[in-house]
């Protein structure tokens, strides 16, 4: 058992709760919501988790801290981590970000730093992204992915987390202060653009990983994810829902899914101030 076999055994718990394409979701009411940063769908994650898989030991991590979940094997004491990510589908049908979401100030990475008593401890790190329909109370779309498929580079992950800054004694008084706290877009899976992961409850890992998939799996697509320095990385979808399995040789190969994301290009930022229309 290693960290995939995990995401493996999460994933075909999501799916055996689908019915006709939607998993029911059971959140707990807003009002008894302890927070403002405190997400009713992290912790019906975690409780799915806990009652489908005993034989995890699951921490919810609290707020602001990444990755929202650790899991533990209480066997084998493999560790992974998992970041969620959630949206609400409009009423026309699509998801509310389009190209991009925000990941706040931590960059996504397929590893991520955690603390083990007093010993800090390096571990790899899935996300699942998550499209609920507008009464919450369907999931629609469930993507567990590989957070490496969105950034590889544990070096840049660890900057980001640094990287933000208070500083003080701000303004004509000293009274205020400043919050550097950097805002970082990534490319969003829930895009209802891309329709091999719309609407769908898929696990997207490593094609070298697949070997560590326990049970019967059916691969779909094959995504190749060629970074600025000539290297490829193809990753496979497994949708177990899917009717048949097709040698890697025969799946539909996909490049440059996020090309939108990639042909951005810097705005000119401009102060936004009222705008009146001149006295008579």
């Amino acid at each position: 058992m290693n960290h995939v076999g995990i995401m493996s055994r999460l994933y075909n718990c999501l799916l055996r709760k689908a019915q006709d394409g939607r998993v029911a979701v059971n959140l707990r009411p807003q009002s008894v919501v302890g927070t403002v940063q405190d997400d009713p769908f992290d912790c019906w994650m975690e409780n799915q988790i806990k009652e489908a898989c005993p034989e995890y030991e699951v921490y919810h991590s609290g707020k602001l801290t990444t990755p929202d979940i650790v899991v533990r094997s209480r066997e084998h004491k493999v560790l992974v981590g998992l970041e969620i990510k959630k949206l609400i589908q409009t009423s026309r049908g699509k998801d509310p970000r389009g190209m991009t979401i925000d990941y706040n100030s931590c960059l996504p990475c397929g590893r991520a730093l955690i603390k083990i008593g007093e010993d800090t401890v390096e571990i790899p790190c899935f996300y699942l992204f998550a499209l609920l329909d507008p009464t919450s109370t369907e999931m629609l779309t469930s993507i567990i992915m590989d957070g490496d498929f969105l950034n590889y580079d544990f070096e840049l992950h660890k900057d980001a987390k640094y990287a933000n800054q208070s500083e003080y004694n701000h303004g004509p008084y000293g009274e205020g202060s400043v919050r550097h706290r950097r805002m970082y877009t990534y490319p969003n899976p829930l895009n209802y653009k891309m329709e091999f992961f719309y609407l769908r409850h898929i696990l997207v890992i490593k094609k070298q990983d697949t070997c560590h998939v326990g049970g019967q799996h059916i691969c779909t697509d094959l995504i190749v994810r060629d970074d600025k320095y000539d290297n490829s990385f193809h990753y496979v979808v497994i949708d177990n829902r899917a009717k048949e399995s097709l040698a890697f040789e025969q799946l539909p190969v996909r490049k440059d899914i996020f090309r939108d994301c990639k042909n951005r290009r810097p705005r000119e930022r401009r102060a936004s101030m009222p705008h009146i229309p001149v006295a008579e």
